[in-house]
C-alpha cells in the first residue's frame, strides 16, 4: 500500500479545515464564471468542493492505516508543528497546525503565462495568473496561490493588499482574484506566490487603480486602444507599444482577442492551435493559451491593465444571441456539424464565453445577468468609459450571408424596435449618458465593436461597381438603423456633448463624424448626396465623432492591393463618397492611443510598417494624429495632414 501512496502524499500541503468550503473556491473568480446563478451551465463548486473533501478523507484514512501499522513512514509524510515552505500562523492562510488542515497540491507550480490585471476601479483590480503544477498531481487536491500587491515598483515596499485563492483543472488552473483596499489613481506592482513554497514566485506585474468616481483635477489619462489579434495573419507587434514606448496607462481592447478559425500560418510559423475551427471549452482554452504565450501580448498584460469586450471571433464570424455564420441550433442545416455534429451554437457560445472568463481579467458586473459584459468605468469628473456588447448580449438577428437580402430589409426599417445591443443595454446606455453629463464630467468615451457611423464600402474595392461587390456592413450599426437614430435623436435633444465612440472590427484606421444627417436613416439608396462635414471650427450639437481602429494583425480592405501606394485611390474615393466619412486607411495594422485631459482629446493612430512578415516591436510609425476640442464635437480644423491615409477635401 505504501508505494501507491508515497507520490500522492508527496503533493500534500495544508489550507486551514475552517475555511475549506465551497464559498473558499469563489475567492477565485474563474470558479464563477460567468454563470454562478445557473450551476447547470457552468462550475458546481459544491460537488468541486465535495471531490476536494473526498479526496481528503481518502488521504487521511491510509495515513491512519499506516499509523496503526507503526509504520516510521507515516511520521515523514505527515510532520507535525510548523514545516518550513507551508502556511502557518501569521503566514498567508494562518495554519495553526499541520494536524487541523486540509489538503492542496505542494509541488512546484508553473505560472506558464506571467500575470495580468484589468477592470480598474478606484479601490480595486483584477489579478490574473495560471497556475500549472509541475509534477505529477491528484486531480482532486486544489493548487493554492497567494497574492500581493506592493506600494513599490518590482514588488517592494509595503504589501498594501494579500490573499490567497485555490485554482485546478476545472477552470485551466486560471486564478483571477480581486486586490481590494487600494488608494484610488495609484500604480502598484503585484506578485503571486506558491501557498506550500513562498520561493516558488510568478513574474512581477504592475497595475494601476482608476482615480475615484468623485475625484477632481485629475492629469491626463492615457488609453493604448486595441483589435482584432488573428495569430496566423501576422505578429503581435503592436501589443508592445504601450510598454516599449511608456505613453499609456491603461489598455482597451474592443474584441476579437481571439479568432476562431484553423488555418493559415505556415508561412510564418504561427499556425493556430489544434488546426481546427474551436468548438469545444478545450478548443477555446488551447487558442487562449498559444495566444497568451506570444512574448508582446503577454508583456503588455504583465505592465498595464486591460478593459476588455469580445467581438464575435471569440466564439464564431457574425455571431448574434442565436446564430452565427456557419453555426446554429439546427442539426437539419447543418448548425452543429462540429465535434462529429455534435456540438451546436449554443454550445459553442457557452464553451467560448466560460474561456473569455477563465483567461481574461473581466469582472461579472451584474450576479443575476451573467451574459452580461457591458459595464461602466468613471475616471472621476474627467471621462465615463462606457463599455458595450453590441454582439453576444440580446443582438437581433445578423448578416450571416445566406440572409443580407433578408436582413437589409430589416435595416431600414426605422419604426421598429430592432436592436444591436438589446433593449436592456440600450436603455442602460442612454441613462448613463445623460448621468454622465449631469454630473458634469467632461468627456464620455463609448467602446463598441462595430462601426456606428455610415459607410458604403464599395468605394475599398478596385472596382466598386463590379457585381457581387459588398456596399453595406449589415453586421455593424447600418444593419441597426432604428437603435442608431434613437441613440442619435436622444443625443440631440438631451444636447449631451463631448461623446466620443472608440471602434474595432474592420481592420482599418477610419475617423468619423456621425450626425442626423450622415447617418442613413431608412435609406437603400448608398451615395454620397448628403451633406459633407463641416469644414469650421464651430459647435455641433448632437455630433458623435468616431475614431476607428486597425487591428493588431488582421488583414484589412487594403490588403488586396499588396502595397501602401496602391491602396491610396481606394482611400481617397471612401472619404469622398461617405458623407461622415473624414479619414481612411487600411494597409497598416496598429493601435490607437488615446490622451485625454478637461481641455481635449488626443488620438494617434499607429502603424507597424512589415508586421505581416515578422515581428518588429520597434518599428512603430505615426500614421494619423487627431485633436478634439471639448465642448465642440467635431475634430479640430483644419485637419493635420495624415503621414498615411486619406483625408477629405476641404477639410
Amino acid at each position: 500500500m505504501l508505494p501507491s501512496l508515497l507520490p500522492v502524499l508527496s503533493l500534500v500541503a495544508v489550507l486551514p479545515a475552517a475555511l475549506s468550503t465551497p464559498s473558499v473556491l469563489n475567492r477565485n473568480l474563474a470558479f464563477r464564471s460567468p454563470y454562478t446563478n445557473e450551476p447547470h451551465l457552468g462550475i458546481d463548486v459544491a460537488a468541486l468542493h465535495e471531490r476536494h473533501t473526498a479526496a481528503k478523507r481518502s488521504l487521511d484514512a491510509e495515513l491512519g492505516a499506516l499509523r496503526r501499522g507503526g509504520k516510521r513512514q507515516a511520521q515523514e509524510l505527515r510532520p507535525a508543528g510548523k514545516p518550513h515552505g507551508y502556511p502557518y500562523a501569521g503566514y498567508a492562510l494562518g495554519v495553526a497546525s499541520w494536524d487541523d488542515a486540509s489538503y492542496v497540491y505542494a509541488g512546484e507550480l508553473n505560472y506558464t503565462h506571467s500575470v495580468a490585471s484589468g477592470d480598474p476601479y478606484d479601490t480595486s483590480v483584477l489579478l490574473w495568473t495560471r497556475a500549472v503544477p509541475v509534477g505529477t498531481y491528484r486531480v482532486d487536491v486544489p493548487m493554492c496561490v497567494e497574492y500581493k500587491v506592493y506600494s513599490g515598483a518590482n514588488a517592494t515596499g509595503e504589501a498594501v493588499t494579500s490573499g490567497w485563492a485555490l485554482t485546478n483543472a476545472d477552470v485551466d488552473f486560471t486564478v483571477k482574484v480581486e486586490a481590494e483596499g487600494l488608494k484610488a489613481g495609484t500604480q502598484y506592482s503585484f506578485q503571486f506566490s506558491n501557498c506550500a513554497d513562498d520561493n516558488n514566485k510568478s513574474p512581477i506585474g504592475k497595475t494601476r487603480t482608476a482615480p475615484g468616481c468623485k475625484a477632481t483635477d485629475i492629469p491626463t489619462q492615457r488609453f493604448a486602444v486595441y483589435s482584432c489579434s488573428n495569430y496566423p495573419n501576422g505578429f503581435f507587434s503592436a501589443y508592445s507599444g504601450p510598454v516599449v514606448h511608456g505613453d499609456s496607462d491603461y489598455v482597451v481592447h474592443l474584441g476579437d482577442y481571439i479568432y476562431e478559425s484553423g488555418s493559415g500560418g505556415s508561412s510564418i510559423g504561427r499556425v493556430p492551435s489544434k488546426g481546427k475551427e474551436l468548438a469545444s471549452l478545450d478548443d477555446y482554452r488551447q487558442r487562449y493559451s498559444q495566444h497568451r504565450l506570444d512574448v508582446d501580448l503577454q508583456s503588455m498584460h504583465q505592465n498595464l491593465p486591460i478593459i476588455a469586450i469580445w467581438d464575435d471571433h471569440e466564439t464564431a464570424d457574425n455571431d448574434w444571441k442565436a446564430g452565427s455564420t456557419d453555426s446554429n441550433d439546427s442539426i437539419a442545416s447543418g448548425g452543429c456539424s462540429y465535434s462529429n455534429n455534435t456540438v451546436c451554437f449554443s454550445d459553442r457560445a457557452l464553451h467560448a464565453k466560460r474561456a473569455y472568463h477563465e483567461w481574461i481579467p473581466i469582472r461579472q458586473v451584474d450576479l443575476y445577468d451573467q451574459n452580461r459584459i457591458w459595464r461602466e468605468f468613471s475616471f472621476g469628473d474627467l471621462v465615463d468609459v462606457l463599455a458595450l456588447d453590441t454582439r453576444k448580449y440580446d443582438r437581433d438577428i445578423t448578416d450571416v450571408n445566406y440572409n443580407r437580402q433578408y436582413v437589409q430589409g430589416l435595416a431600414v426599417e426605422l419604426n421598429s424596435s430592432r436592436s444591436i445591443t438589446g433593449p436592456k443595454q440600450e436603455g442602460w446606455l442612454l441613462d448613463s449618458l445623460k448621468e454622465s453629463q449631469e454630473r458634469k464630467t467632461a468627456w464620455r468615451m463609448i467602446l463598441n465593436q462595430v462601426i456606428f457611423g455610415s459607410i458604403d464600402e464599395r468605394w475599398s474595392s478596385a472596382n466598386p461597381y463590379a457585381a457581387g461587390v459588398y456596399y453595406a456592413d449589415f453586421d455593424a450599426w447600418d444593419g441597426y438603423q432604428a437603435e442608431r437614430e434613437r441613440i442619435m435623436q436622444y443625443i440631440h435633444d438631451q444636447q449631451i456633448d463631448n461623446v466620443v465612440v472608440y471602434t474595432g472590427d474592420t481592420h482599418a484606421f477610419w475617423l468619423f463624424e456621425n450626425n442626423l444627417d450622415t447617418i442613413w436613416r431608412g435609406r437603400t439608396d448608398y451615395n454620397a448626396s448628403t451633406p459633407i462635414s463641416t469644414t469650421s471650427n464651430s459647435y455641433q450639437r448632437g455630433q458623435v465623432v468616431e475614431y476607428g481602429g486597425t487591428a493588431v494583425s488582421s488583414s484589412g480592405w487594403a490588403s488586396s492591393y499588396g502595397s501602401y501606394e496602391n491602396s491610396t485611390a481606394a482611400g481617397k474615393a471612401l472619404v469622398e463618397n461617405n458623407a461622415g466619412l473624414l479619414y481612411a486607411e487600411g494597409f497598416f495594422r496598429g493601435y490607437m492611443n488615446v490622451e485625454v485631459n478637461y481641455t481635449h482629446l488626443v488620438t494617434s493612430y499607429y502603424g507597424y510598417p512589415g508586421n505581416q512578415q515578422a515581428r518588429v516591436p520597434g518599428n512603430r510609425t505615426l500614421t494619423a494624429r487627431w485633436v478634439q476640442e471639448v465642448g465642440v464635437n467635431q475634430v479640430k480644423r483644419p485637419l493635420d495632414v495624415p503621414k498615411y491615409g486619406q483625408i477629405k477635401s476641404g477639410n
